[in-house]
């Protein structure tokens, strides 16, 4: 057989030989690039992205065992699933009754407060925006008696 391809190339003009070296040369390169490179390279960028993304899970994981182990009134906004849940059991510990508490997702929530104490309530919000919940929208209204009306739209954010 390559005595055959060896005796058809020597047949060949010179010009003729140039141009089937050239093919040649060209179709190993499209073949190794295709069947060599480019597997090596997309199986090279999956490893990659794979560890990229298992690092980031590992750092997810690891956030979240450090939250869940800190003691329940230190732990932050994102360890809790759903605003509106850590809304509801916070404004039972402070004292304040919510109106209205609609969930609008898990990171979104919007209050309502009939009457609060405006420096309890003011202390409140401080401490849910030091664990990453701030407010999109608040308004605040002074009652006759001395309290405030809150209706609010808080999100928790990182998370």
């Amino acid at each position: 057989m390559t005595e055959a391809a060896k005796n058809w190339f020597v047949a060949l003009s010179r010009r003729e030989q140039i141009m089937v070296g050239f093919a040649a040369v060209l179709a190993l390169g499209i073949v190794g690039f295709y069947g060599i490179y480019r597997p090596m390279y997309d199986l090279a960028t999956d490893a990659k992205r794979s560890f990229y993304e298992a690092t980031m899970q590992a750092g997810r994981i690891e956030a979240k065992t450090q939250a869940l182990s800190m003691p329940a009134d230190k732990r932050p906004a994102e360890a809790i699933a759903a605003l509106n849940l850590l809304l509801a059991s916070e404004a039972a510990e402070r004292g304040f009754t919510l109106d209205a508490n609609t969930a609008q997702g898990s990171n979104r929530a919007e209050i309502a407060i009939g009457s609060a104490r405006s420096t309890a309530f003011l202390s409140w919000l401080a401490d849910l925006e030091r664990r990453g919940v701030v407010p999109e929208t608040l308004t605040v209204r002074r009652m006759d008696n001395g309290t405030v009306s809150v209706s609010a739209r808080l999100t928790k954010i990182g998370g």
